[in-house]
């Protein structure tokens, strides 16, 4: 029970100490089993060094144990692992500034991109539709298709700028 209770707990200690309310840049990722050594090497052991400024969960995954028709786009590995990285601003300006956490998080991606990690963002914040169609891979064809089936007004997340509402299937 305790580890289904995980961020609950996480989130119970921040709003108890005040950090609930401040921004939290958190960073999800999935990294193949082939290259979590590597993310350990590059990653932890250099670009977050210092901390994180609020707790980390890593714990194994296995693809085969998802349910492919939903829209999650995991890395290609049948195992790979769940990076979370559960930082926050401190309420009184100690630690590093929210911009600098955005900007190590970009540098994490970058770091994973120009390695060549076989690697996936988990609730990712692109702003182009170039940047969608690389996240989604060969599914991009599928997400647009079912978009268009099951929310041809582009409703449902306008938040995330995958879609615009005055042409939801033109991409």
């Amino acid at each position: 029970m305790e580890f289904l209770l995980r961020v609950k707990h996480v989130e119970q200690k921040a709003v108890a100490n005040g950090t609930w309310h401040t921004p939290h840049p958190w960073l999800n990722v999935f990294v193949s089993q082939r290259d979590i050594a590597d993310f350990d090497r590059l990653i932890f052991k250099k670009i977050l060094k210092d901390g994180i400024g609020g707790p980390m969960l890593v714990y194994p995954l296995i693809k085969s144990k998802w349910d492919s028709r939903t829209s999650v786009v995991l890395p290609e590995g049948e195992i790979f692992y769940i990076v979370a990285l559960l930082r926050f601003s401190g309420p009184h300006n100690n630690g590093p500034t929210v911009d600098d956490m955005v900007a190590q998080n970009q540098e994490i991606i970058r770091c994973c991109a120009a390695h060549g990690f076989d690697f996936k963002l988990y609730i990712p914040h692109y702003r182009t539709t170039e940047q969608w169609k690389a996240h989604f891979g060969d599914q991009w064809s599928r997400f647009v298709e079912r978009k268009s089936r099951f929310d041809p007004m582009a409703i449902l997340a306008p938040g995330q700028r995958i879609f615009s509402r005055a042409h939801p299937s033109s991409l």
